[in-house]
């Protein structure tokens, strides 16, 4: 193989790895984002939690108030007993007192299971703080490693372009031009092996008097099939 085929080679894979890096940089951002988005939605979650649970103790508040007032109408209801006349009013009163009682009861079994509630959604906010605290940091470490292998990708792009451009000065101008130009129109290698008389782009069979001329070398040849630009490589695996 002639030093040009070597540079150029040299060239793709140079290409190739810039290729990967550019790959992953654009790949890496929508992990972060996905954390941030599921950060996000737990905040959220978390703030409807809090507002659910305000609603409860803003409600509970309202119960102990309502308990508060009929509590002192029946302590009222309680005294009228000392100063009824007769005995309609004195039953009236007792009723009266049987009905604020059983009233009572009624708010103290709903203020118990607001209560109850409350306990439960206290527990739930907790918890949902805690897992949004492990999720933030989950986030902040993911975005400073983020952050860090972008720095490093960047450099590396830097590193492979300043070698690129060394590379290009060396090989042929010629060779260079149909790499690049094929380069722009295929996604996969440009520059390939014939093993065994097939290329290994588009792995199909080349003319004999053609692999006879790339085993013995000389100037760059094309595959008659895809047009890749190729050259001989011997079977290590017959």
């Amino acid at each position: 193989m002639d030093e040009n085929f070597k540079i150029i080679l040299r060239i793709q894979s140079n290409d190739t790895r810039v290729d990967e890096i550019i790959r992953e940089q654009e790949r890496a951002p929508k992990e972060i984002q996905r954390l941030k988005h599921d950060l996000d939605l737990l905040e959220k979650s978390m703030e409807q939690e809090l507002s659910n649970l305000e609603d409860l103790k803003k409600g509970n508040m309202g119960l102990d108030r309502d308990l508060e007032e009929i509590e002192l109408k029946l302590k009222k209801s309680k005294a009228k007993l000392n100063d009824v006349k007769s005995n309609k009013e004195y039953q009236a009163v007792l009723k009266e007192i049987e009905e604020l009682n059983e009233l009572i009861f009624q708010k103290e079994e709903v203020a118990m299971k607001w209560m109850e509630e409350i306990e439960i959604q206290e527990k739930e906010c907790a918890d949902n703080n805690r897992r949004w605290e492990q999720s933030r940091k989950e986030y902040e470490t993911e975005k400073k490693k983020f952050l860090q292998r972008m720095k490093e990708l960047d450099k590396e792009i830097q590193s492979l372009n300043e070698q690129r451009l060394k590379l290009s000065r060396e090989v042929d101008q010629d060779l260079l031009s149909r790499y690049t130009a094929l380069k722009a129109n295929l996604r996969s290698q440009v520059v390939v092996p014939v093993i065994d008389a097939v290329c290994g782009g588009c792995h199909l069979g080349i003319p004999p008097q053609q692999y006879n001329d790339l085993i013995r070398g000389g100037s760059p040849q094309s595959c008659p099939n895809c047009n890749r630009i190729i050259y001989f490589e011997e079977n290590k695996n017959p």
